[in-house]
């Protein structure tokens, strides 16, 4: 059998509005797929994007480019953990293109992070619906694993 070689992937951040366009339809690509817990208004995307490039120190998108070719995207949010005693990253979003999946992207950014540590980061929390074995599979195979907390929100 032959061995199959990851994609070449360029994980950067975003740092300016020219992939808008791109990301905001991503991003209607994943309400679209992955029914979120409560209403999305999928107008306010371009204000998460500017918010975002504002304010680089609160969060950042992170772009997955394949020659040059956006891939998927990600949203990363620094938290403070006094429990975990350091920066806590949110991944608040994680979004690879049908038609890219299945070829070690997500694994690969997740691996990015894990190397990178972006905001001097010492561990990662996300959210995944149940509905989502695919995405579940992928992240409890890199360890990920369901704490005993609940989150639970509250729209002001």
């Amino acid at each position: 059998m032959p061995e199959t070689k990851a994609p070449e992937i360029e994980y950067t951040a975003m740092t300016d509005a020219s992939q808008t366009a791109g990301i905001v339809a991503m991003m209607r690509g994943l309400y679209a797929e992955d029914e979120p817990a409560s209403a999305v208004d999928p107008e306010r995307f371009p204000l998460t994007i500017d918010f975002f490039l504002r304010e680089p120190g609160r969060g950042r998108i992170v772009l997955f480019r394949e020659s040059g070719a956006l891939r998927g995207y990600a949203i990363l949010v620094p938290v403070w953990s006094n429990e975990f005693g350091g920066t806590m990253l949110l991944l608040d979003e994680l979004f690879v293109l049908p038609e890219a999946r299945n070829r070690g992207i997500a694994k690969g950014f997740l691996a990015w992070v894990a190397e990178g540590k972006p905001f001097d980061a010492i561990g990662i929390a996300l959210e995944v619906s149940p509905g989502n074995k695919d995405a579940r599979r992928l992240y409890e195979s890199l360890g990920f694993s369901v704490r005993h907390n609940a989150v639970l929100t509250r729209r002001f």
